[in-house]
């Protein structure tokens, strides 16, 4: 009998390994797509910035040349900020290339890339000789050559442009397929391990006389529930296979923690998550780059919610959560993207809305949450926001940054109210 109970724990030992080996194996294999699509992402990114740039610095020298320039503390920012976007753009594009997740297409923007950055140093030169020379007809030479060695680029950029178009897409469309990557995994773990504990069963019922002790994880297991232990009793049998078994349960619950991760909504709203926001609003400010045009951001943040959860229990705050973002939801237009940015503060994204017109929104919002009857509560709930437009500027972290200011403006002011950039409706 001894030999027998030896041979099954081996065997369900194996099968324990492969799993978490398939499991692992798996696991960092989408790790590494995750990279690389961050890399493709910010290479993308980074390639917007020196387009920006580099047309900046054209405008800058037709103003010199039509004698209009006057500062060139603008000039030499961007120069600054050209030279450290190419070198990041160089370090990612490598990354994708030492990773073998190259393509033609991939290759030839890579080209188009390297000629921008190899010419690149030289315009900035010229530039730089133009800004330091007194005498006028070497000084509109070099300024004539470096005008037209940024048109002899532009063919490239719009090559780039093209590409700029099918990766966003190419990105968009592969975060999905990454989550359904990983619930097939944890399927496959999940598959593995059922064999593991309907041969353990086996061995418990006819070799231990603690089957009966097990019966309630093995009820639990089939429904799904994860999260339960084996206590080992006396016998050594149980106890070696309890260890083995805590030690997958372990992996697995480890396994649904990184996919619940990846994914792109807030459990408990409904609404986007934080990551989503981040991946939203690095592609509005691109776009707002390439086509000239603007978009805001709104930060919404509850009035005393910590008095709240505190008075009335985290259940009734949880609901509070929940009927805010119902409100939001039904008050913003079809094209704006309202996400849970942390706690009780969300953001919102209005594509293609200047100031004039965020304004206006926040407030009817505001004021519609503050009339608002909540399920739950006695008194009112009301909302202070911070809002900010991408006008002049060239990062989300400057937009969010003036939403975050707009916001502590308003709470210091006194709570419900709108402000943006100082202004109060």
């Amino acid at each position: 009998m001894r030999e027998r109970l030896k041979k099954y724990i081996f065997l369900i030992f194996i099968i324990s390994i492969i799993s978490y080996g398939i499991s692992e194996y798996y696991s960092r294999k989408i790790e590494g797509e995750v990279e690389v699509y961050k890399q493709r992402n910010e290479i993308v990114y980074n390639t917007y910035r020196v387009l920006y740039h580099m047309t900046a610095i054209k405008e800058v020298l037709y103003t010199i040349q039509y004698g209009m320039f006057q500062s060139d503390y603008v000039i030499k920012e961007h120069l600054k900020e050209l030279d450290e976007v190419i070198e990041n753009l160089s370090r990612e594009i490598s990354y994708v290339f030492y990773t073998g997740k190259d393509d033609d297409l991939f290759r030839s923007y890579a080209h188009h890339v390297e000629v921008i950055a190899n010419l690149s140093p030289k315009i900035i030169e010229k530039v730089n000789f133009i800004l330091t020379h007194q005498e006028e007809n070497i000084k509109m030479e070099a300024l004539k050559e470096a005008i037209e060695g940024g048109e002899g680029l532009e063919i490239f950029f719009y090559e780039i442009d093209d590409f700029l178009d099918t990766e966003n897409s190419r990105i968009t469309e592969s975060i999905p397929l990454l989550i359904l990557k990983a619930r097939r995994i944890r399927n496959l773990t999940g598959i593995l391990f059922f064999i593991s504990v309907i041969i353990t069963a086996y061995v418990m019922f006819y070799s231990c006389k603690g089957f009966r002790g097990m019966s309630a994880f093995i009820k639990s297991i089939k429904g799904g529930d994860y999260s339960c232990k084996i206590d080992g009793n006396n016998e050594a049998c149980v106890k070696l296979v309890a260890s083995g078994f805590n030690t997958v349960l372990g992996k697995i619950k480890e396994g649904e923690k990184e996919s619940e991760s990846m994914t792109i909504t807030d459990p408990l709203t409904g609404v986007y998550n934080r990551r989503y926001f981040d991946l939203r609003i690095h592609e509005e400010i691109n776009r707002c780059v390439r086509y000239s045009t603007i978009f805001s951001i709104s930060m919404i943040d509850i009035d005393h919610f910590k008095q709240i959860n505190d008075t009335f229990g985290h259940q009734v705050g949880d609901a509070v959560l929940k009927e805010v973002v119902m409100l939001i939801k039904q008050n913003i237009r079809d094209t704006d993207i309202v996400a849970r940015y942390g706690g009780e503060e969300f953001m919102v994204i209005y594509p293609c809305t200047p100031r004039s017109g965020v304004l206006t929104q926040v407030e009817r919002l505001r004021t519609i949450i503050e009339a608002h009857k909540f399920a739950d509560l006695e008194g009112q709930v009301t909302v202070s926001i911070g809002a900010a437009d991408s006008a002049g500027k060239s990062s989300p972290e400057q937009i969010i940054q003036e939403a975050d200011s707009s916001l502590y403006a308003a709470k210091r002011n006194g709570r419900n109210r709108c402000v943006i950039v100082g202004i109060t409706a």
